[in-house]
């Protein structure tokens, strides 16, 4: 008996890319609503966590894209560290 070819699947299926940006726009301000009166580095920790990326963070809250990188570490290493002073 001979294999059926495969089918590909209907056009309809494929999200157009102008659906997608809207998820992505309300994906947002979603985001934004809540961590609204949450700390910088709470806020990033907390998207980071949801999936959200370090350039979509930095974007969100108006920081760097290392940000989200630092405000890890400061978590996993119990806070901001202060510098030794040079003696003169």
């Amino acid at each position: 008996m001979a294999k059926r070819a495969k089918r590909a699947p209907p056009a309809a299926a494929e999200e157009p890319a102008e659906n997608n940006e809207v998820a992505n726009k309300i994906a947002g301000a979603l985001a934004l609503l809540a961590v609204k009166g949450m700390d910088k580095d709470d806020a990033a920790l907390a998207l980071d966590s949801v999936g959200f990326t370090a350039s979509e963070v930095s974007g969100l809250l108006d920081v760097n894209k290392n940000y989200v990188m630092l405000a890890r570490f400061r978590k996993k290493n119990g806070g901001k560290k202060a510098r030794k002073k040079k003696a003169s």
